[in-house]
């Protein structure tokens, strides 16, 4: 489940499938995240390729010959310094998990129990492969003894709970209009492919993925045990299903309009609306009988779904759940079956040609079921404290600088620019570990198998968890976390007014404490600015400085600053990813405005920083390593499977136009690089710039 609302700096990749006071683990060691070995440099000059003009591809000239050098491993579909700095902090984790695993005196029911347990059971190869499909077979009866409406819906109910989704997803979120009190949230769903638009592209690839995505699902019930011909048949129903959900579906474009996914209704008009399903039932059975209202981000989607759900026959709508049971589950079941799911979404739609090691894939299994808990540990052994102050020093100046930017706009109105400082503000800045941890006493881990681990997980993530059922009608609490500690990203949250950097993203090259401050201020400090300017993006501006979605702009400054987007989507259209296939300028839109502003304010915070003109290192002043660290941090390889998906479905443009896209539209960067010329490729006259933030 993606919560909406919550805008992260970096996406991996296509998520389908939800799997899901503490004592320090093992050894004692510790090790400084912060620092960088004598082979590391700040920036290294080695990294540059030369023979490329700096206004004809910046991109290439500042990080060519390590792109050239980089090729994307086997077991990646992209590979930069987001996954270099992942990779280190899944060998640190692993030590976590492997002490906590081979513990035999710790206490039942601890969390390094519960740690180790989980762990130890996704590394169990020998039980993997002997059990097969047998954890799920009780619920795949479950599903062939459904007989009714009613127990369809019963047993989609539970699915959901295990975070399965067959049909929609259902998580607490802040009320759009009331951001202190959490409200339910519905949310499309029901797809296998990794958006709406997959089903009805009419170019050779998206057919192609399509036949291909007939041929997986038709395997995976072969896999169920049904013959070749029921086994095609049943892919095909699962097709249509999905292609009649998928065409009530909101765009990509339209799922992130913040404007269009409210629409709050009471349980009554819900059920008025939706009558295919019993919605006070269905919140009795999840255990919260007391809803009355929900905010139904999709109505359309909705309303098509309870149609469906009663115009369908009972013997397709199981042989849909089955499918969505071992979609879910399959990452997490024998060999066999984990290849076949590998096979589509990670080799055919990404480009990835192998799976990454074992130890990995139940890494990251378990930071989805109770990654606080491992951060936690990871906190208390690899992260060093004074990197909270020093990021709290930039912070500052990134808010002065933003500030200052705002006072001296001159396409906004004085009405409009109180109210953007009112907001700033109040944007609360939360550094390296959440002031408030997930409490995991109800959270049971047994060794029965690897997969009920993952679902009890995903159960528990969906009543207990930040987003959980159990917060409905509670107050919305900014101290709670939608990424753990040791994740390589940040994100921004509208409604809670507040940006959030993990323990993990403070590493080399983002952060580094023993670099000079235009290689800081270049990394992290864009991105200390970026997700800043989220709150300001073409989205976050709707929410005021209470985090509640309302108009408080002035008429003629909301036109100016749509104008000056309209400039950015533009732009961002004419990028050519492969041939033929373009950014999508208005599904990247917040992205890249955040990328720009935080750029920009970056710049200025910098300036504000220094006390005297920096030395040159390395031939570059100081203006130059600012930029060429700010493209050091986005230096990538990618499949050209990855890339097309990512096109297609993510808010963030890719790595090369994340800089391309922003640099040339900052005027600094012309006088940091005076050889850059109107002749050049890139080149942006000054009428062509948009001034935003």
């Amino acid at each position: 489940m993606e919560k909406k609302g919550v805008i992260n700096l970096f996406a991996f990749g296509i998520v389908l499938v939800n799997a899901l006071t503490i004592v320090a683990l093992g050894s004692s060691e510790t090790l400084s995240s912060t620092s960088t070995s004598e082979k590391e440099k700040a920036f290294d000059p080695e990294s540059m390729n030369l023979s490329v003009k700096p206004g004809d591809d910046f991109y290439e000239y500042a990080e060519g010959d390590w792109i050239k050098s980089h090729p994307v491993p086997m077991d990646k579909s992209r590979y930069g310094e987001f996954a270099i700095v992942e990779d280190r902090t899944y060998d640190r984790v692993n030590g976590i998990l492997e002490s906590a695993a081979s513990n035999t005196s710790v206490p039942d029911g601890s969390l390094e129990q519960k740690i180790g347990t989980f762990y130890s059971m996704g590394m169990d190869n020998f039980t993997l492969e002997k059990q097969h499909l047998d954890p799920i077979k009780g619920k795949l009866k479950m599903i062939d003894n459904t007989s009714s409406a009613s127990d369809l819906q019963s047993v989609s109910t539970q699915m959901m709970e295990y975070g399965l989704d067959p049909f929609f997803s259902m998580y607490a979120a802040p009320d759009k209009k009331n951001s202190k009190i959490m409200i339910a949230t519905l949310t499309q769903g029901g797809l296998g492919l990794p958006d709406r638009d997959f089903y009805f592209r009419q170019d050779n690839e998206s057919i192609k993925i399509r036949e291909q995505y007939l041929t997986h699902v038709t395997r995976m019930f072969v896999f169920l045990g049904d013959s070749p011909e029921v086994a095609e048949n049943n892919a095909r129903t699962v097709m249509r299903i999905e292609t009649r959900l998928a065409n009530a579906s909101f765009t990509n474009v339209e799922d992130r309009d913040e404007v269009k996914t409210y629409n709050k209704m009471s349980l009554e008009e819900l059920q008025a609306f939706a009558p295919g399903i019993n919605w006070s039932c269905l919140f009795v059975s999840l255990g919260y009988p007391d809803v009355a209202e929900v905010n139904v981000r999709n109505p359309s989607f909705f309303k098509e779904l309870s149609s469906a759900l009663q115009e369908e026959n009972i013997a397709d709508w199981k042989t849909f759940l089955r499918w969505k049971l071992i979609l879910g589950t399959s990452p997490y079941l024998s060999s066999d079956v984990e290849e076949e799911h590998f096979d589509f979404y990670g080799r055919k739609l990404n480009g990835q040609q192998e799976m990454k090691p074992r130890w990995k894939r139940v890494i990251e299994a378990e930071n989805e079921a109770m990654g606080e808990a491992v951060g936690h540990v990871y906190v208390d052994r690899y992260f060093d404290q004074g990197s909270r102050a020093r990021m709290q020093d930039m912070v500052f100046n990134l808010k002065k600088a933003f500030g200052e930017r705002i006072q001296n706009l001159a396409w906004m109105e004085s009405e409009t620019k109180k109210e953007a400082l009112k907001k700033l503000e109040v944007l609360d800045v939360q550094v390296g570990y959440p002031d408030e941890w997930l409490n995991y006493s109800e959270l049971e881990f047994k060794n029965d198998s690897y997969v009920m681990n993952v679902l009890r997980a995903s159960k528990f993530k969906f009543h207990h968890g930040p987003s959980g059922l159990d917060r409905i009608g509670q107050p919305v609490n900014r101290k709670l976390w939608e990424m753990n500690p040791q994740e390589t990203n940040a994100y921004a949250d509208y409604n809670k007014i507040i940006i959030v950097f993990p323990a993990g993203i403070l590493q080399p090259p983002f952060f580094n404490k023993d670099a000079d401050d235009a290689v800081n201020y270049g990394a992290i400090g864009a991105i200390i600015g970026h997700e800043m300017t989220h709150h300001f993006d073409s989205q976050g501006r709707k929410f005021d400085a209470s985090g509640n979605l309302t108009d408080w702009w002035t008429p003629e400054d909301a036109d100016n600053f749509n104008k000056s987007t309209e400039v950015l989507v533009d732009e961002y259209n004419r990028f050519e990813i492969l041939p033929g296939l373009y950014v999508n300028g208005n599904l990247t839109l917040p992205e890249n405005v955040a990328d720009f502003g935080g750029l920009t304010v970056a710049y200025h915070a910098y300036k504000l920083s220094l006390k005297e003109e920096p030395e040159m290192i390395d031939g570059f002043t100081g203006d130059q390593r600012f930029f060429l660290s700010f493209t050091q941090v986005w230096r990538e390889s990618d499949t050209d499977e990855s890339l097309r998906t990512l096109a297609l479905t993510d808010t963030h443009s890719p790595a090369r136009f994340r800089v391309n896209g922003v640099v040339f539209n900052v005027p600094e960067f012309y006088r940091a690089f005076p050889n850059v010329k109107p002749s050049d490729k890139l080149y942006r006259p000054g009428s062509e710039r948009p001034v935003i933030w």
